[in-house]
Order: C-alpha cells, then structure tokens, then sequence
C-alpha cells in the first residue's frame, strides 16, 4: 500500500446522509405494490404473477446491470455511479406516477426504476473504503444496509394507508416526490473522496471483466460467494412467501403479517448492532461463524413451530442475526476481493444473492404445488443453512484485517 499523510474527516457522516436516502428511495419502489397486490391486482385488472412482476423487476434488472455499474463505481467512482442511479430512479418514479392509470405504463417505469438500483447498491463498500478507516468500515456499510430494510417496511405500513385514501396514483405520486428529493440530496452532499485518504491508499486492479472473474478463482471470495447464493436466496424467499410460511403454523394473515414486520425490525436493529461489535473486535469471522449455528437452529425452529408469540419470537432473532450479518459479510467480501475494486466484488457478491432469490422463490413454490406443504421447502432451506456452518468455520479473517491489526500493533 501507498504510504500517503492521512486524516479522519467529520464529512464522512453527510456522505452517508447524502446516498442513505436514495438507496431508501430505491426499495420503496421496489416493494410499492407488495402490500397491496390485491388492490393493485383489482385496479389494474392483470393476473397475480403480473403484480408480482412489479416485485421481480428488480432482480432481473440487477442481473442485466449490475456488471455496467460496477465498472462505473471503479472506474469513475461511487459518486457517478450514485448520481446515474439516482437520476433513474427519480426520473422512473416520477414517470411512473404520471402513467398511473395504465397498468403497461406503470410496469415499464417499474423497470426504469429497477436498472437504477445496481447503480446505488454497488457503491455500498465503496463510500465506506473512501471515507471511513478501517475500523469503521462495517459500521459504515450497516448504516447503507440498514436504510435498505428501512426501505422495505416504508411500503409494507404506507402502501395501504395511501391507496385507502387516494387510490394508485396518491400512493405513486408520494414516492415520485420522495424519489426526486433523495435524488437531489445525494447530488448535493455526496463528495468522491476526502482531501486526505481515512487510511493507507491500497494499489488496485484496473477494473476488466477479467478481474471480476478472476474472483472466481479466488478460493476465500469463492466460499463467500456459496454464502451469500444460499442465505440471500434463503432470506428473499421467507419475506416473499412470509404468509404462505406462518398461516400454516396456526398464526391468521394479521399475525404473519406482523412476524414479519418483526422480521425486519429486528434486521435493522442487527445492522447497527453487530457490524459495530465486528469494528470493535477488529474480527468479522467469529460472528459469522456463530450466526449460521444459529441461523441453522432458528430455520428448523421456524419450520415445526406453533403459536404467534413464539414464532415472532423466532423470526425476530433469525431477522436480526441474517441481516445484521449481511454488512459483516459486504465488507469482508471487499477485503478478501483485494486488489479487486470494491465495485466489482460487491457487484458480482449480490448478483448472486438475486439470481438465487429468483431461483429459490419459483423452488419454494414449485415444491408447495407438488407436495401439497411448506414443510418440504422448509426442510429444504434448513439444510442448506446447515451447510454454511462448516463452511463459515473453515472461512479466515481478510489479510487486509490482519495487515491492519499488524500495524495496529506494532
């Protein structure tokens, strides 16, 4: 690493008011219509998978996109490639509010919105890497993970108060103003870098479609990668089917309804919580380590569970262990990626969470359809869960980390 004078600026927390946000912004719309599909369904007179299409616009688009992005976010850096998303984003959900009426208009503006999303999550490592030391890297990439669950509870309480009193087009026309605020706010305040790098300036890779594979040979990112395409997949699956998972379970809609509210809430709360243990370790691999025993234990627990205390009990500590996990892992990604640009690594990490959110979704479905059950597909994501366990113990901490404590030390 380049040996440069270095500083710790206090600008560091307006970058992070600046791009929250947006990136908040961006899951509103994605997740507009899910709390009220059959309203929407009604409104619109299209079939349930034409709602649901609405929701899965996301995951295609990142597919399609998330590869343009990352190169954006390493060659030219965070700030332009959250200023294009931005843009899309505002613009899109602006659009899609004026079409409101027309259930084709409002679905190709749901996919405008979609391709500005790998735009404003692939700098999720980035902004952390250019402002924040080290020992407030995952602290930092908690706080942009955790306005992302902000953004999926938004909708779920507001969706349905909106479409009560307005009908679609009230509902569209507050996230289009929402949208386009945020989008200014993060052009505004967000700046690339600091005066003085927070740290030792890493030499990096310049960004190729050859080094985003190269990863693949990377045998610690590759165990990482296995991570994420199983409790990505896993994690999507239960906040898309919560309803289908619980009611047979003994809970009514309201009450499934409500443990996954928990879900979430607890999420946020392991956002702030353990990536902010990780920082003060200095360690990222005992917590994940622990977290999928304990994944493991609470998913077999989710599967043969009755009565609503004590489900909700469950799936606020599986909400809070997988989600307060996730920015462990994005920045542990990052640091194992190096010298690969945090752009790619992390581009190339959750494009393999979508793509397996995708699959295991159409599996949980097609597994209900033939077996009659939940139990089955349950059983399916316990075990899978169950694999990470010895993978996450084999995993080692980053050999950025240990050069960090190294010097730290010295």
């Amino acid at each position: 690493m380049e040996q440069h004078p270095t500083r710790v600026y206090g600008y560091r927390w307006a970058i992070l008011a600046g791009a929250a946000p947006i990136i908040l912004a961006s899951q509103i719309c994605w997740l507009t219509f899910a709390p009220v599909a059959a309203a929407a369904q009604a409104a619109y007179r299209t079939s349930e998978l034409g709602i649901s299409m609405l929701s899965m616009s996301y995951m295609i688009a990142y597919i399609v996109f998330t590869f343009p992005a990352s190169w954006i976010v390493d060659s030219f850096g965070f700030r332009r490639s959250l200023i294009i998303g931005a843009a899309i984003t505002a613009i899109g959900a602006l659009a899609r509010a004026a079409c409101a009426s027309s259930f084709t208009g409002v679905m190709i503006c749901q996919f405008v919105i979609a391709a500005g999303q790998p735009f404003l999550l692939n700098v999720l490592t980035k902004i952390p890497a250019n402002w924040f030391p080290l020992g407030e890297r995952s602290t930092a990439s908690g706080v942009l993970t955790l306005v992302q669950y902000v953004g999926m509870i938004v909708p779920m309480a507001a969706s349905p108060l909106l479409v009560n009193r307005g009908g679609m087009h009230a509902m569209l026309t507050c996230y289009a103003v929402i949208a386009a605020i945020t989008a200014l706010l993060a052009i505004l305040l967000t700046r690339e870098h600091p005066p003085l790098p927070p740290g030792p300036v890493p030499e990096r890779e310049q960004v190729s479609l050859r080094s985003m594979i190269g990863l693949l040979g990377n045998g610690a990112f590759v165990q990482i990668l296995v991570l994420m395409f199983i409790s990505l997949g896993v994690f999507n699956t239960l906040l898309t089917e919560v309803d289908g998972i619980l009611t047979p379970r003994g809970l009514s809609t309201g009450q499934a309804d409500a443990a996954g509210a928990v879900f979430v809430v607890a999420g946020i709360a392991g956002a702030v919580i353990l990536p902010a243990i990780s920082d003060r370790m200095r360690r990222r691999m005992p917590l994940l380590s622990v977290g999928m025993v304990l994944m493991t234990v609470f998913y077999l627990l989710l599967t043969f569970a009755h009565g609503a205390v004590l489900i909700t009990v469950i799936t606020g500590l599986a909400g809070l262990t997988i989600m307060g996990l996730a920015p462990i892992v994005f920045q542990h990604s990052a640091e194992t990626a190096y010298p690969v640009g945090e752009g790619s690594s992390f581009g190339l990490l959750f494009l393999m969470g979508q793509v397996s959110g995708a699959l295991f979704i159409f599996l949980y479905e097609w597994v209900v359809r033939h077996t009659g059950s939940v139990l089955a597909p349950m059983l399916i994501f316990v075990v899978l869960t169950a694999i990470q366990v010895p993978i996450a113990f084999h995993m080692k901490e980053s050999r950025v980390l240990l050069a960090a404590q190294g010097a730290a030390h010295a």
